[in-house]
């Protein structure tokens, strides 16, 4: 008899489960999303984005292709010049914190050493965001691109990156407040065997 009641409420409460769980797997009709319809931004389960994410992807877009667009192969080796150049150009990206964390210099640099270490310049291309996380004045934004490297050789490869880039709203400006991305990636950019 007690494997009876036992039996009886386990089903009752698997069934509570499944019944609950699959009611709340289908959307209602006041739930219904409409895609966005820029090819640059993937929205998936998102309504239509408001103002302040538009402006963040948009200030996103153009830390990205600023942080990746490398014109001209620096100079072997690396010299500290080019290194600060570099810095200044992106610093007016970052929020406060950003610039004083020990870490960042490696989103400075790392662009600079995959081109020094290919040979090449770089330009990223194919740049997609989705919004991971929004909270007031802040996003999480996941994105992917093509690293196109385009050695002095004439030949070229293309690396896929991806990553989260987080950015925060300060004085009505998105700013970045952090940017990490894959490491199979920067060990393609950065092979330990080249100098």
């Amino acid at each position: 008899m007690k494997k009876l009641s036992w039996m009886l409420a386990l089903t009752l409460i698997s069934a509570t489960l499944v019944t609950g769980c699959s009611e709340s797997a289908t959307p209602n009709e006041s739930e219904a999303q409409t895609p966005v319809e820029n090819s640059d931004i993937q929205m998936p389960n998102e309504s239509p984005t408001s103002q302040a994410t538009e402006e963040a992807i948009k200030a996103a877009e153009v830390y990205k292709l600023k942080e990746y667009t490398i014109s001209e192969v620096p100079e072997s080796p690396l010299n500290i010049d080019t290194v600060t150049e570099r810095n200044q150009e992106l610093e007016s990206f970052f929020a406060e914190n950003f610039t004083e964390k020990p870490v960042n210099a490696t989103n400075v640099v790392m662009p600079l050493r995959a081109a020094e270490t290919h040979q090449a310049s770089l330009k990223p291309e194919n740049i997609k965001f989705t919004v991971y996380q929004e909270i007031e004045d802040y996003v999480d934004l996941d994105y992917t691109l093509d690293l196109k490297i385009e050695k002095q050789s004439g030949d070229s490869e293309s690396v896929p990156l991806e990553g989260r880039l987080s950015l925060v709203n300060k004085n009505d400006k998105w700013l970045i407040q952090a940017d990490t991305f894959d490491t199979e990636a920067y060990e393609i950019l950065m092979p330990q065997n080249k100098k």
